[in-house]
């Protein structure tokens, strides 16, 4: 299934994609669906027609994608059956609102059928037979949560839902949520006010530049999990949970940090060290400690660096933090420890008389990535122009105090990040 501009018909595809409605995630969620549980809808999900309802996938094409053994997806896609969606009605008078019963995630194609009376015609060859219903319940196309298609079908050789499948069911949930707080338009990843991030703290007084500039040193200092008790790792966990039940998880290294660890060392999401526009806001934890809080008016300012635990750096998301951090250091006040080692400090330059603080957005790998599809391509051109003028911010700085220019860090003609096109594969 692929979503694109129908301006764009006729010219070469780009890398498909996916969707759910967020009813059948939020069914997910509720019922504690396992990883196999949730990697099957997915494949199931992705191999549907362009209304995003009708799957042509089967069993073989859920262990094509995850490595698991049938008789396990079988038991799987049967209780994917059995997930209902249920909203609350209307409220009248003084009767409490109803709940309505709006049917199964998943219907088989003879359950539907009998339901409702609609048949599917085989198609030419029996891996275009319509095997299962996906209601969308009335989902518009564009609300629904949207993945890219190589989540399920993999790339280069490396299987995505292998590795979640691996990474067990609170990773799986983790995910989809991580899936549905996704705001690549506003954030270039997941939304840090609904989902986790890296706080950086101070290690340095903030120093001022020749060229009018404020240079701030920042380390990584740990994970945030935002949201309190109606966060996305309590509703991962499966329950509400209390105020200091964070931090004693935590230090336990409890499931759902180590969910998220999971993830990361699974190639399946990565941080994108960013600056923000803000300065942050001192807050505390449950347990007393202050930290440096990200400001709901906060935006993006640009990127210092991609922190891929699996070891895959997408071209042209480096960020420029080796040019800040070079630049700080010819300029008196290095980031490196004795001996010139990194310890996960960070520079950032700005303008003197501008907020700005470092932190780390959750980037999914397998997103949507077509440059047609809605949001896409102003998405990554704002992150490109961002980048851009933060570096040449940078080179005026170097001017300034009598410096070396630094070598361009992309070519001056450098497009949006080259994806690869994957061919439509057999669901059966």
């Amino acid at each position: 299934m692929q979503e694109h501009d129908p301006e764009s018909a006729g010219e070469p595809r780009g890398p498909s994609s996916f969707c759910i409605p967020k009813a059948a995630l939020a069914a997910l969620i509720e019922n504690k669906a396992s990883a196999y549980e949730i990697c099957a809808y997915l494949t199931l999900a992705r191999y549907t027609d362009i209304t995003g309802r009708l799957s042509s996938a089967s069993v073989k094409a859920v262990n094509t994608a995850t490595g698991g053994n049938k008789t396990t997806i079988k038991r799987a896609i049967a209780r994917l059956q059995t997930m209902r969606v249920r909203r609350q009605g209307l409220q009248t008078g003084k009767k409490s609102a109803p709940v309505i019963d709006c049917g199964p995630i998943v219907w088989s194609r003879d359950a539907w059928s009998n339901d409702t009376g609609e048949i599917f015609p085989d198609g030419p060859v029996d891996r275009a037979k319509i095997r299962y219903v996906l209601p969308d319940f009335d989902e518009p196309l564009e609300e629904r949560v949207w993945f890219g298609a190589s989540l399920v079908s993999g790339i280069n050789g490396f299987l995505p839902l292998k590795e979640l499948k691996n990474a067990g069911d609170i990773a799986a949930r983790l995910l989809l949520l991580l899936y549905q707080a996704n705001a690549m338009d506003a954030w270039g990843g997941i939304d840090p006010h609904e989902g986790p991030w890296e706080r950086y703290e101070p290690v340095a007084d903030d120093v001022h530049l020749r060229g009018d500039a404020r240079l701030i040193r920042s380390k990584r200092a740990g994970t945030v999990a935002s949201g309190g008790q109606n966060s996305i790792f309590g509703r991962a966990w499966g329950e509400r949970v209390s105020a200091d039940w964070w931090d004693k998880h935590k230090e336990a290294g409890g499931p759902c940090w180590r969910a998220l660890e999971a993830l990361q060392s699974g190639g399946l999401i990565y941080e994108m060290v960013m600056v923000l526009n803000r300065d942050a806001k001192k807050q505390h934890f449950a347990g007393g400690e202050q930290y440096s809080a990200i400001p709901q008016e906060a935006e993006p300012y640009y990127e210092l660096d991609c922190r891929s635990q699996h070891g895959y750096k997408p071209a042209g998301e480096e960020g420029i933090g080796s040019a800040t951090a070079r630049t700080a250091g010819d300029c008196g006040s290095p980031i490196a420890t004795e001996g010139g080692h990194l310890d996960g400090t960070y520079a950032a330059i700005v303008p003197r008389g501008y907020g700005a603080m470092i932190a780390g957005i959750y980037r999914l790998r397998f997103r949507v990535a077509n440059p047609k599809n809605v949001g896409v391509k102003d998405a990554w051109a704002r992150i490109g122009d961002n980048n851009r003028s933060a570096f040449e911010r940078v080179q005026r700085i170097r001017q300034a105090n009598k410096l070396d220019l630094l070598p361009a860090a992309w070519g001056a003609e450098r497009k949006i990040t080259k994806v690869i096109i994957e061919p439509e594969t057999s669901p059966a």
